[in-house]
């Protein structure tokens, strides 16, 4: 699969160095140096390169993953050009400038508004309950198997992006509808304020558990 990562922060070079090894070709892109870009590429292997442009990395994608922050959101899609028929993976969080508080919640998440700013796109929201150092490390530093929440409107594109979850260690679980999304963006908060102020380290996942069937025993 062809996999363009728009943005080259801690969160696009952790999730393009993980799926170019796991055997998709991977495009970087959006960095102020393009010698950061030909960095991530050489670091992630031979199925990774550096895009020239924003829109050089989409043209060819199955799927593409937004890492960039939110206030860079708007100017990013733009440039990127079409997303008509791709798989718009959303793994953004919708922060004000400061970072200390959700730009937009409650009625509407950022999914959602990445979804009509991107006509034509396939949106699914993932990977931004994950902090960025598990994805570096790589899930095996926990002693299960962590979770990504994911939900979109699109049941083909969910089905790739759990796939694509899957493949790189991680355990998928289906949330739903997009709209999904205004839950997805508060946990991440609580997730950010349990790895990096409670805890001696941010490599931290979280798991759901349910039983299988629920046995009730004979009074």
């Amino acid at each position: 699969m062809r996999i363009a990562i728009l943005g080259s922060g801690r969160m696009g070079g952790a999730l393009g160095q993980l799926f170019a090894g796991a055997g998709h070709d991977v495009a970087f892109s959006y960095s102020h140096r393009f010698a950061k870009l030909q960095r991530l590429a050489r670091r992630s292997g031979p199925r990774a390169r550096a895009a020239a442009s924003l829109a050089d990395a989409v043209r060819d994608a199955n799927v593409v993953l937004l890492t960039v922050h939110w206030k860079q959101v708007p100017a990013v899609l733009r440039a990127a050009g079409s997303f008509r028929g791709k798989i718009l993976v959303d793994c953004t969080n919708p922060m004000t400038d400061t970072d200390d508080a959700l730009a937009v919640g409650h009625r509407t998440s950022g999914a959602e508004i990445v979804a009509r700013r991107a006509r034509g796109a396939r949106v699914v929201k993932a990977f931004n309950t994950v902090p960025s150092e598990l994805l570096r490390a790589g899930p095996g530093v926990l002693a299960e198997e962590p979770a990504v929440c994911y939900c979109g409107n699109d049941d083909g594109a969910k089905r790739v992006v759990a796939r694509l979850i899957r493949e790189i260690g991680f355990e998928p679980v289906n949330c739903g509808k997009l709209a999904t999304a205004r839950y997805l963006e508060p946990f991440a908060l609580l997730i950010g304020e349990l790895a990096y102020n409670h805890g001696a380290s941010p490599k931290m996942g979280v798991r759901f558990l349910r039983p299988d069937s629920l046995v009730i025993a004979p009074s």
